[in-house]
């Protein structure tokens, strides 16, 4: 695993959001419905996709999950309101499809942040404005979860420091947020009507490593995705996939998208887990972003164009 710093990390998400509308302080209060008290704008009704495949089966979830606090933030499709949830140890923040349009069952996509969280919390959180009005207006439930431990989804959950370097040793091996990860999308599954297709998960950085290194093997098989993979990557910690792979029924429609700087300490990392999931015979796309170092692009942004272009390719 490349050793990056997480200082410098955290520096790069921070600029990288100093241009971004700003988030409308949330209301802290009782348990509510997600979704409740959206302003959509004046174009949010105008690029809705109906005609998502919904798959052979879906969750039949009801009941939502309650709500810590509630806030809302300005997107591409208006001003729209999030719920903020708690389960177990993981935090997130929801933002339901637009109603009435879309048909249910709906989608799930999820994204994990990168390291200190920049793109989740503060005033500009890019993780909910960047992706959101794209979900709104896909049929699609999003979710921006924070890590356990609030900082970092690749490090142990016990390990609470979010500054300075994360050393190797501080890796999840026993992949507990990837359990916990487990958790989250089970509820969800309970709380809304959520299709049995294949997940859209997105992540930045250490959250892109998360996904690749420990989630994928350990449930990969569980629950097929498409993952839009944004500056970070690696092969499984442990070696190996606890699942065989080499069987198509259960790689599924899993996809991988790897979007990253030709510049990126990290680099050496990528490419070889993007290998390592070419000969388990899984499809890869890249996209590398000349003269770019780690997340030095609109990382948040990128989730959402490759769920879209995912989602829209035949």
């Amino acid at each position: 695993m490349s050793r990056f710093v997480l200082a410098a990390v955290v520096a790069l998400g921070l600029s990288a959001c100093s241009d971004a509308p700003d988030e409308i302080t949330p209301d802290a209060g009782i348990a509510v419905d997600a979704g409740t008290d959206v302003d959509a704008g004046t174009d949010a009704g105008t690029d809705v996709d109906a005609g998502i495949d919904a798959g052979t089966g879906s969750s039949q979830g009801t009941g939502k999950l309650g709500c810590t606090s509630t806030g809302s933030v300005k997107t591409d499709a208006g001003t729209l309101s999030y719920c903020v949830a708690k389960v177990g140890d993981t935090e997130m923040k929801i933002i339901e499809p637009l109603g009435g349009i879309a048909p249910a069952p709906m989608r799930l996509a999820i994204y994990l942040h990168g390291d200190g969280a920049a793109t989740y919390n503060g005033s500009n959180p890019r993780a909910l404005f960047d992706i959101g009005g794209w979900t709104y207006r896909h049929n699609t439930l999003y979710v921006a979860a924070l890590a356990p431990n609030r900082c970092a989804w690749w490090t142990d959950p016990a390990r609470t420091v979010c500054s300075g370097e994360a050393p190797v040793e501080a890796r999840d091996l026993e992949g507990k947020n990837a359990a916990s990860l487990v958790q989250v999308i089970e509820a969800l599954r309970k709380g809304w009507d959520i299709q049995d297709g294949p997940i859209l998960f997105g992540g930045s950085s250490g959250g892109s490593i998360q996904l690749t290194a420990s989630f994928l093997p350990r449930y990969g098989d569980r629950y097929p995705g498409i993952y839009a993979l944004s500056c970070g990557g690696e092969t499984p910690w442990k070696g190996t996939l606890d699942w065989d792979a080499t069987k198509a029924s259960l790689r599924g429609p899993t996809k991988f998208y790897f979007t990253y700087g030709d510049l990126d300490p990290l680099l050496p990392d990528i490419r070889t887990a993007e290998d390592y999931l070419k000969g388990l015979q899984f499809p890869v796309d890249d996209k590398v972003i000349t003269g770019a170092g780690h997340c030095a692009f609109d990382q948040v942004g990128r989730v959402s164009e490759v769920w879209s272009q995912a989602t829209t390719t035949p």
